[in-house]
């Protein structure tokens, strides 16, 4: 019994031997086994976490492509849509800048005509046609031609007018008047002293002293005769009055000069030629120079004739209705 009991617990250490060392191999076998499954996850979840990047960068290129390529579309489509509004603008800008010149052209062209025909400002009325035809240039239309056509004929009608100088005039005039006031009367007597050719007193018989006495009225007292009856000679008061109407003639010619009224101008002149000679020393030569002077200023030009240049106003008009008609007609088609 011992014997078997010792056989037994023998055989039993054994067995627990044998089955420890089991264990002890399937731990390693099972640790082996628990490592190659972590390494083949890790390299699996590798794998996969490689793949899933791939396709992510891939995904997110993709999309990145995409967008690229919208945006550029839309950018592109943005411009060109921009393109046309900045066209349209552009055209309705240059309409409106066009319409703008017309109208500032006629504006200047109707003062032209008012400076002409209200104050007879020849070369001012050609300052203000030369600048409606630079509007007319900027415009830029070829419709335009006969407008400033038009514009060119009446410039060179403004340019032949003839220039007058009224401050010239009028100061030449005030020269006269001032010559008139010192100039001799026809009739202005001359105190003269009287004198004797007797330097003895008479002597002899008195029929020899009353002979010498007729000898010597003779060469004093002077007989002359005329067919015509004596004009009486004018008192200082007569001549003072003379010579203001005189004055007051030339300046009324002065103010027919400066009104341009050219028969009151002519008018003026010829009365103060009259008086001249009827009642001053026209045998003088300073009188007849003042006659002279004052026939040549009755020939200036006092008030041209003005051409008529209301033509360019006319035709910018008839353009710019025919304009308007063409765009209501277009607008009511439209």
């Amino acid at each position: 019994m011992i014997i078997l009991a010792i056989a037994l617990a023998f055989i039993a250490w054994q067995g627990w031997q044998r089955l420890e060392s089991q264990q002890q191999r399937l731990d390693e076998v099972a640790q082996q086994a628990e490592g190659s499954a972590s390494q083949q996850a890790v390299s699996d979840l590798e794998s996969r976490l490689d793949s899933g990047e791939a396709e992510r960068d891939e995904a997110l290129q993709s999309a990145l492509s995409d967008l690229r390529s919208e945006f550029d579309s839309y950018r592109s489509n943005v411009d060109e849509t921009l393109g046309q509004v900045l066209d349209q603008l552009s055209q309705e800008q240059d309409t409106d800048e066009r319409e703008w010149l017309h109208a500032e052209a006629a504006y200047l062209l109707r003062l032209a005509n008012q400076r002409l025909q209200l104050e007879g400002d020849v070369d001012g009325a050609a300052a203000l046609l030369r600048t409606a035809d630079a509007r007319l240039v900027d415009a830029d239309n070829p419709a335009l031609t006969p407008v400033r056509e038009a514009i060119a004929n009446e410039l060179a009608a403004l340019d032949a007018v003839p220039q007058v100088d009224r401050t010239g005039l009028y100061l030449a005039l005030n020269a006269q008047q001032e010559r008139i006031s010192s100039l001799r009367l026809s009739q202005e007597i001359e105190e003269q002293a009287v004198t004797s050719s007797i330097e003895e007193p008479p002597t002899g018989t008195f029929q020899r002293q009353l002979a010498r006495f007729g000898e010597e009225l003779k060469d004093l007292v002077v007989v002359r005769h005329h067919d015509e009856a004596l004009e009486a000679l004018i008192t200082p008061e007569q001549e003072s009055y003379l010579r203001q109407s005189l004055r007051l003639v030339l300046e009324q010619t002065q103010l027919a000069l400066l009104n341009e009224e050219k028969e009151l101008y002519d008018a003026s002149i010829d009365k103060a030629l009259q008086l001249l000679n009827d009642y001053y020393d026209t045998t003088r030569e300073e009188t007849q120079s003042v006659i002279t002077r004052l026939e040549e200023l009755k020939q200036a030009e006092v008030k041209p004739e003005l051409p008529d240049i209301s033509g360019s106003q006319q035709a910018l008009a008839r353009f710019i209705d025919n304009r308007y008609e063409t765009r209501g007609q277009s607008g009511g088609d439209s």
